[in-house]
């Protein structure tokens, strides 16, 4: 593990600034490290959710392989202060514009519709 600093300062009580340049170098260096991480590790496949949990209420998903195979397009809502949602996966674009408009006129907000790649 060479080029490794420590990162806990050996004084608890004495503070650990970085100024600009020094986080702006750092920062860059973290990115890098991340991309080649990536490119390490090849090309990745997404992992579904087996269960979605919101609040106190706990949704088990048990989908066909067949089904999820034929799925080709993926609608994210977007909201207003930048959050983004996954709300449901479409078998065609056709499908997926139908399900879009339907939730714009409804919702008012944003839906992007992005495709699944193989």
């Amino acid at each position: 593990m060479t080029g490794l600093r420590r990162r806990i300062a050996r004084n608890p009580t004495t503070p650990n600034r970085t100024d600009q340049r020094e986080a702006t170098r750092k920062l860059v260096g973290l990115v890098e490290r991340a991309r080649q991480n990536g490119h390490e590790q090849g090309p990745l496949a997404p992992v579904e959710a087996l269960i979605t949990v919101d609040r106190d209420e706990w949704t088990w998903q048990v989908v066909d392989r067949d089904v999820l195979e034929s799925l080709s397009h993926r609608l994210v809502f977007q909201s207003s202060a930048g959050s983004r949602r996954e709300i449901l996966m479409t078998a065609g674009i056709d499908a997926a514009m139908d399900a879009a408009s339907r939730i714009v006129e409804l919702d008012g907000g944003c839906v992007l519709i992005e495709t699944l790649d193989p």
